[in-house]
C-alpha cells in the first residue's frame, strides 16, 4: 500500500495517550498475579524473522512497562485452537491469525469478545472485529535469490504456474487460502473479480501445478530458509519476510508486479484463564507507536492511519498498493464461510 493510499488522521495526544494507556492500567494486585515468570501470557504466532520482531517490539515492551510476561509459542492452528476451548484446556491466550482463520474462527465463536474501545474505530484502516482486532497488512509475493536467478524469475502468479516460461524448483504453502487465489489469478480470473471463488477451476489448475512443485510449505520462516539453502528457486512468501531477510544479507527478493494482499489479526482464546490480561496486551499491540515501529521493522502495513504516518518513506515504497489493479485483496468474509470446509478438502488433496 503506497502513503498515498490512506489519508493521515490528526489525533491529539491525548486521545492517543488514552487508546494505548488506558487498556494497560489495572490494579497492582491484578497485575501480580500474572507477573510471575512461570504464568506469563502465551502468544502462538509464525515463527522467524517475524516471530523475533514480535517478541522485540510487543513482548519485551509490554514486560518491561506492566510487568507481565508474554511467551511466544510457533504455528497457529485453527483445529488445535478450537480443541482446547472445546475441551475448556485453553493452553494458547492469544492468537495471530490470517483473515481466514480468525474469520472461521469467530463462526466457531473461539473468540473471546474485545471492547469497542479497545481502539479508536476512525483510525483504523480496517474495520474492528468483534472478537479480533486486524493488526497489520502485508503482500504475499513472489520471492527468489537475484544471485541466482539473475533477471529469470516470476513476477506475476500467472509466471510462477508457467512453468516453460519459467523453469525453475517451486515452493507453494499448505494453505488453501492464498493458493487458492494465486492459482485462479494466474489461470487468467481478473483480480478485482476474483469472489466468491470459483473452486474446482482453482482446484483444477493446483493439479496442473502439483506436480511441479518440489516443496509444500508448512512452516511460514521456511518460504526464505527453503531459497537460501538452493533446495528451491521461487517461492510464494511475503514481502515482509523478503526484507527481513534482506537485512539480515540473504540473497532475497521479491517482484513488486503483482501482490496478494492479506490482513492479519490477533484474537483471544475463548475460555483464557488470562482473558483479560490478553485483551490488555492485544490494545497494547494496536497502540500507534508500536504500530508504527512493527511496520517500519517489518515492511507491513499498520492497522491505523496514525502509525501509516509514520512510516519512514522507504519502507512506503516497498509495501503492497491496494490501489495496484494487478493485486488482489483477500475477501475476509468469504473465507469465514468457506475456510473449514476447503482447509479439509486441500489437506486430502496434498495427501493424495
Amino acid at each position: 500500500m503506497s502513503m498515498k493510499t490512506v489519508g493521515k488522521l490528526n489525533l491529539s495526544r491525548r486521545s492517543l495517550m488514552l487508546s494505548a494507556g488506558a487498556a494497560l492500567a489495572a490494579p497492582a494486585l491484578m497485575r501480580s498475579h500474572y507477573a510471575f515468570a512461570d504464568n506469563p501470557l502465551t502468544l502462538v504466532t509464525w515463527g522467524g524473522a517475524y516471530q523475533d520482531l514480535i517478541q522485540k517490539v510487543f513482548a519485551d515492551p509490554y514486560a518491561k512497562e506492566t510487568g507481565v510476561a508474554v511467551r511466544l509459542l510457533s504455528g497457529p492452528d485453527l483445529a488445535k485452537a478450537k480443541g482446547q476451548v472445546r475441551s475448556g484446556q485453553v493452553e494458547w491466550d492469544v492468537i495471530d491469525v490470517t483473515a481466514a482463520m480468525v474469520t472461521a474462527g469467530e463462526a466457531e465463536d473461539l473468540w473471546e469478545p474485545l471492547p469497542a474501545d479497545i481502539v479508536d474505530p476512525a483510525d483504523l484502516l480496517l474495520p474492528l472485529r468483534k472478537s479480533s482486532a486486524p493488526y497489520l497488512m502485508f503482500g504475499g509475493v513472489m520471492g527468489y535469490a537475484p544471485g541466482r536467478a539473475g533477471d529469470k524469475y516470476p513476477r506475476t502468479f500467472k509466471d510462477f504456474f508457467d512453468v516453460e516460461k519459467v523453469p525453475g524448483r517451486r515452493g507453494l504453502r499448505t494453505r488453501i487460502s492464498e493458493t487458492l487465489e494465486i492459482a485462479l489469478v494466474a489461470d487468467g480470473v481478473d483480480p478485482k473479480s476474483l469472489y466468491p471463488l470459483d473452486v474446482e477451476r482453482g482446484f483444477a489448475v493446483l493439479d496442473k501445478i502439483k506436480p511441479h512443485v518440489t516443496k509444500w510449505i508448512d512452516q511460514t520462516p521456511q518460504t526464505i530458509s527453503l531459497v537460501q539453502n538452493n533446495e528451491i528457486d521461487f517461492v510464494y512468501t511475503y514481502n515482509g519476510r523478503v526484507e527481513s531477510a534482506r537485512t539480515a544479507n540473504i540473497d532475497m527478493a521479491f517482484s513488486q508486479d503483482q501482490a496478494l494482499i492479506l490482513n492479519q489479526y490477533l484474537a483471544v482464546l475463548k475460555g483464557s484463564s488470562k482473558a483479560e490480561e490478553a485483551i490488555k496486551f492485544v490494545a497494547y499491540c494496536m497502540s500507534s507507536d508500536r504500530q508504527a515501529e512493527f511496520a517500519n521493522a517489518y515492511y507491513s502495513v499498520p492497522a491505523r492511519k496514525s502509525a501509516l504516518a509514520k512510516v519512514r518513506p522507504e519502507v512506503a515504497s516497498r509495501l503492497p498498493d491496494i490501489n495496484n489493479p494487478a493485486n488482489v485483496v483477500m475477501n475476509d468474509t468469504w473465507w469465514g464461510e468457506n475456510y473449514v470446509e476447503l482447509d479439509r478438502r486441500f489437506k486430502e488433496w496434498l495427501a493424495s
